[in-house]
């Protein structure tokens, strides 16, 4: 078992994307992203992802140092090839973009494609936040999700994520979503730890639900025809809107071969609309009505989106994290088929 600081974190993910040719500066929007998501307690996107990533770089279906490119460009409309690099860096190059133009026009909206994917979406619900812009952005995944009352796999799990201020930098609204039930990285991390799942996450081949996550097949969308719904739209706004694959076209991740998804990026500058503080404090009038409203039986608290995640990186970023053998073994195994390590180097050594 391995502990880290949330900076030990950072330094590590930084060191282990950098050895496969990554610059220090996407390096960074990695890591950044990265460890965002196991301090928040989304250990699916976390150094669990890390490890497919590094497996793409070195298959090369991850460019290390893509061609990103504007190829449109409408005023507050923007739209990108982001070269096949990292999804990761491509949306928050997108997002560095957009949001000059917000600025400028009060909404502007960006496209991606040629992506990967995007990793913890929460990231950028409070990249939002402390931009005092209220957005949205959306991205189409690998097929892993049947269609409500379906049985093959042709949608992918298609996040949602939403961001926007308070009077409490710490506590901004977030909300970050898969259109199924549950992110597909959760399998994953269960089929790696041999963990028996819930028996309400995945189906297995012929649509029945299975807990046993080494013959899940796909994941079931959440709130069935509705989360089915939303699925679709991610794939319209992420996918046809900016001319890149939809599922069920998308390659496996085991594929190792460019994943060419695509993502939307739409913010909206709050100072545009009304008095920035009178915006935060509406929101955070209206989160305390939420909060102090009356609780059902059983239940102690009322949380407002992203709060929980809110909380746990702010005890985390003071204890740090312990993270299993199996998942330290695999990244010091990684690590020396880089040349990030020696043969007889530890995973440890990076943190110097």
């Amino acid at each position: 078992m391995i502990h880290l600081s949330y900076e030990q974190e950072l330094t590590l993910i930084r060191r282990l994307v950098m050895a496969q040719g990554v610059s220090e500066s996407d390096a960074g929007s990695l890591a950044a992203v990265v460890t965002h998501s196991d301090f928040t307690g989304t250990y699916s996107h976390g150094l669990s992802r890390l490890c497919i990533y590094l497996r793409q770089y070195m298959a090369g279906a991850l460019v290390a140092q893509p061609d990103f490119r504007c190829v449109k460009d409408a005023d507050a409309s923007l739209a990108f090839d982001c070269g096949g690099g990292s999804g990761i860096v491509a949306v928050n190059r997108v997002y560095d973009a957009v949001l000059e133009r917000a600025r400028r026009f009060g909404v502007a909206a960006g496209v991606g494609r040629n992506s990967a994917n995007i990793g913890c979406g929460g990231y950028y619900g409070h990249r939002m936040a402390e931009d005092n812009m209220i957005g949205i952005v959306v991205s189409n995944t690998y097929p892993c999700q049947a269609p409500f009352g379906g049985a093959d796999r042709l949608i992918g799990t298609n996040p949602i994520i939403m961001g926007c201020p308070t009077t409490d930098p710490n506590r901004p609204i977030v909300i970050d979503i898969s259109t199924s039930g549950v992110a597909i990285g959760k399998v994953q991390a269960y089929r790696r730890e041999n963990r028996e799942m819930p028996a309400d996450w995945a189906n297995d081949y012929d649509g029945n639900p299975t807990t046993d996550p080494h013959v899940a097949y796909c994941v079931r969308p959440m709130g069935g025809h509705k989360g089915y719904g939303l699925a679709v739209f991610v794939d319209m706004f992420g996918g046809v809107l900016s001319n890149a694959l939809t599922s069920p076209e998308i390659p496996f991740v085991e594929d190792m071969r460019p994943e060419e998804t695509g993502f939307a990026v739409i913010l909206l500058d709050i100072a545009h609309f009304l008095d920035v503080e009178r915006f935060k404090e509406h929101a955070s009038l209206y989160a305390s009505m939420l909060k102090n409203s009356r609780t059902a039986t059983g239940v102690k608290e009322i949380f407002m989106p992203g709060e929980i995640e809110a909380r746990l990186i702010e005890e985390r970023k003071v204890t740090g994290l312990d993270f299993s053998d199996a998942l330290e073994a695999e990244l010091e195994e990684l690590a020396k088929k880089s040349g990030a390590l020696g043969a007889d180097g530890v995973l440890s050594d990076l943190l110097a």
